[in-house]
């Protein structure tokens, strides 16, 4: 039994599966302890400003999702041994996202008074001080995307734990301790990926990559074009993750919504426990985009086996003790929701399937993953306009628009399987018959 651990623990998709997923979750409990410290040091009002900040800070965050999933797959291209041209995208990238993150925070610099205006938020500056992490967040992603290109999976898992590590000490420091009040919650936004940005280039550095080619000239039009797709998707991960809380939002009352936010909470620790996966496989993917055999599909098989390995006894548990799960999570006031949670337990398991099958197909740039995802997007938002006289309905739609986006998405692989065996057999018989070509010549 040891010696079966131990040779599991050796494959490196597995090891660096379950890293991700351990440091992950240490991390939101570090950002989750954020709040109750700041709320509990912070008037009403002030809390609701820092809600506000961080509804600000992570607009920035997609551009930094785009950035980073575009650099993992062509740093994920390149991998095998043309370390030269790493080094120069990776540099070439450094400079020009610095030079954008320094353009984007003169902009909020400029507008902060209408922005404080427009978010409500009532002391001027606060903006300010929580953008100045604008001013080093991109080229602190571009190392990381590298090191997930590179699959060097446990550095960047200490990486992705620093900043909710050092926010919370930032946080207990500024706010509680030397009782800084919110400018004290701004500065800790700011500042908060700092120790992450020097831990990552210490990382990098290790890495030894060796020079820049002189003659670098990289196709950045096809960089431009993925980041496109990535875009896409990325505006697609975010309709699916967060459309059903906005259209209860403006569909049922105060109370309902609240109650639904609290049915999110818990239903979405099956969502987070399989969130690991794709950022593993992502890379790996994409580093076999011109493999010609199904190497990549057995790739996504060990993804999927791990992912049920992590979300179904999660799903299990929130389905079969959903009362106990809302005690501990979210507290006895939202027991109302109970009786939903085990089929909205079964939602957040498609949703995690529907995300490692789409990751799959960003990976090797394919459309028509994405054409799939625009279509449910659609679908959902048609089918809740229609269907929302109670929760029942608004999850039942959920749970249909995500099941059949999976079984369409599963649809395109089987094809594409049996496009890749037979690709095989035929360069197997024509190497089989070259030959006997050669004899009759």
């Amino acid at each position: 039994m040891i010696n079966r651990l131990k040779q599991l623990w050796s494959d490196k998709f597995v090891r660096g599966t379950f890293i991700l997923t351990g440091t992950g979750f240490l991390g939101s409990v570090f950002n989750y302890l954020v709040h109750p410290i700041v709320s509990r040091n912070l008037s009403v009002a002030a809390y609701g400003d820092f809600q506000a900040l961080l509804s600000f800070i992570s607009v920035f965050g997609i551009i930094g999702a785009v950035i980073y999933t575009s650099l993992t797959k062509e740093i994920s291209t390149l991998a095998a041994g043309n370390f030269a041209v790493i080094t120069a995208l990776r540099r070439r990238a450094v400079l020009w996202l610095s030079v954008a993150g320094l353009i984007l925070f003169l902009l909020v610099l400029v507008f902060s008074g209408p922005l404080h205006s427009l978010f409500n938020i009532s002391q001027t500056g606060l903006l300010i001080i929580s953008s100045l992490i604008l001013l080093y967040t991109y080229p602190l992603i571009v190392n990381r995307a590298t090191l997930a290109g590179l699959q060097h999976f446990s550095v960047l898992s200490a990486l992705n734990l620093s900043d909710p590590t050092f926010r919370l000490l930032l946080v207990v420091l500024l706010v509680s301790v030397w009782s800084w009040g919110i400018i004290g919650a701004a500065w800790a936004l700011g500042l908060t990926s700092l120790v992450g940005l020097g831990l990552s280039f210490w990382a990098v550095r290790r890495l030894n990559l060796g020079k820049g080619s002189a003659s670098f000239n990289y196709p950045w039009t096809a960089i431009g074009r993925y980041a496109l797709l990535v875009l896409w998707f990325t505006a697609l991960a975010q309709f699916f993750y967060n459309f059903d809380m906005l259209f209860i939002k403006s569909a049922f009352s105060p109370e309902e919504a609240g109650l639904y936010g609290a049915l999110l909470t818990v239903g979405r620790i099956i969502f987070f426990v399989g969130g690991a996966v794709p950022l593993v496989m992502f890379p790996v993917i994409a580093g076999l985009r011109a493999d010609p055999s199904a190497r990549r599909l057995f790739v996504l098989l060990k993804s999927l086996g791990l992912m049920s390995l992590l979300t179904v006894p999660a799903g299990v548990v929130i389905a079969l003790w959903p009362g106990f799960m809302i005690r501990i999570v979210v507290g006895v006031k939202y027991l109302a929701v109970a009786p939903y949670l085990p089929l909205f337990a079964l939602a957040m398991l498609l949703l995690t399937l529907l995300t490692v099958l789409s990751q799959y197909f960003l990976a090797l740039s394919r459309r028509r993953g994405l054409i799939v995802l625009t279509v449910a997007a659609f679908v959902e938002a048609l089918l809740l306009a229609l269907f929302h006289a109670d929760f029942w309905q608004v999850i039942w739609v959920i749970v249909v628009v995500y099941g059949l986006a999976d079984l369409v998405l599963v649809g395109l692989l089987v094809w594409e399987y049996r496009q890749l065996k037979r690709g095989e057999l035929a360069g197997k018989l024509g190497s089989e018959l070259e030959p006997l070509k050669t004899e009759i010549l």
